[in-house]
């Protein structure tokens, strides 16, 4: 019979029903003259890659000692030549950014079990068995890089949250009042938002206005969050590619005011500019694929793509920041074994412990959603 279009898709339509593909249940059939149950032709999974893609923010594992402390020393002023020497004996002191800690995040552990007699009852063949029992142990690992994973994008959101204190957290300046190293203070017309680096002594003739503060080195105004509009088109996504950029420029050279405790910065070893889902697509096709001098708008900074800022939720779409920024130090891991002889099974138990870490005294600069 000659073949048509028509008749051959209304025959595919009946031949290929709902109702026999991606079942959820096995139904017997024993279509053969012998009546033997119609067998199953093959047993077979799709693995999938787990890849922690923050893995260069692994830091080194720690054997002994589960806590972290960090200090930083200050650069130096320079003084007048003095021929006579006078102030040769006295004490030159350097002075140092607040010490900040650490501690341990706790013990995690993540189960599973192998049981005997088991998986052998429903494969053909030891092929089919080992595929079963080794995605067992290769899953148990996939669950710690994923774990991983989440939590280093946990510590990002933190990040994030430390920065936003700045503003939150800021006390009003007082010509009165006394404000300790490392406070966060507010003050000036428009509003600024800075962080003591030399304890300001309410009163003092030095210190009695906001301009002395700032001119006398007591208050660092800082800048680590940026409101930009998020990368949608070819405007927009070249706004942002400009601003960053510009906040290259800034780390790539000595600078303050571009960390936590407003330290003076050198130049960065690195820098790594985390983004969010969703936007470099929109840069790449509305604005780099548009570019007659695609050089000239690409990213200055290595660009990762991240699944989010763990359980952020304030519009914050990229992170540009020092990859020394951010430490995940693993301080315990081990794998034990309980064989249950009742029972006849093996558990294995995966045991982790780390020590996250977030550098006050590194290269940070949060973007968020501009506000309408």
């Amino acid at each position: 019979m000659k073949l048509s279009f028509a008749q051959l898709s209304s025959i595919l339509s009946a031949y290929v029903v709902e109702n026999k593909i991606s079942v959820a249940s096995f139904v017997e059939t024993r279509e053969n003259l012998v009546g033997l149950i119609d067998t199953i032709g093959k047993i077979f999974t799709f693995d999938t890659s787990y890849v922690d893609k923050l893995a260069e923010f692994d830091g080194e594992e720690l054997s002994y000692g589960k806590n972290l402390e960090e200090w930083q020393q200050d650069l130096m002023l320079p003084e007048d030549y003095s021929a006579s020497g006078d102030n040769a004996l006295a004490p030159h002191n350097p002075t140092y950014r607040p010490v900040d800690f650490s501690y341990s995040l706790g013990r995690k552990m993540i189960p599973t079990s192998l049981k005997n007699n088991d998986i052998e009852r429903a494969v053909h063949n030891e092929g089919e068995f080992i595929s079963i029992a080794n995605m067992r142990t290769k899953r148990l690992y996939d669950s710690v890089a994923v774990w991983r994973y989440g939590v280093k994008r946990e510590i990002l959101a933190k990040l994030i949250a430390l920065c936003d204190k700045v503003k939150t957290d800021a006390t009003a300046y007082a010509a009165a009042t006394s404000f300790a190293v490392g406070a966060y203070i507010k003050g000036g017309s428009p509003l600024v938002y800075g962080v003591v680096v030399k304890a300001i002594t309410g009163g003092a003739t030095e210190t009695n206005s906001w301009a002395k503060c700032l001119a006398g080195g007591y208050v660092i105004l800082l800048d680590l969050v940026s409101e930009v509009a998020v990368p949608t088109d070819t405007a927009s996504g070249e706004a942002f590619i400009k601003q960053v950029k510009a906040d290259v420029e800034v780390a790539s050279d000595i600078s303050e005011g571009h960390s936590l405790n407003g330290n003076c910065l050198g130049a960065t070893e690195g820098l790594v500019l985390l983004v969010k889902q969703g936007i470099i697509p929109s840069v790449e096709v509305d604005v780099l694929a548009g570019a007659f001098h695609e050089d000239k708008v690409a990213m200055p900074a290595e660009v990762k793509v991240i699944k989010d800022f763990g359980s952020d939720n304030t519009d914050v779409f990229a992170i540009l920041m020092d990859k020394r920024g951010m430490r995940l130090h693993n301080t315990y891991r081990a794998v034990r074994e309980n064989l249950n002889g009742a029972g006849d099974f093996l558990n294995l138990f995966y045991h982790s412990e780390d020590t996250a870490h977030i550098s006050r005294n590194t290269y940070v600069k949060i973007y968020r959603k501009l506000s309408a």
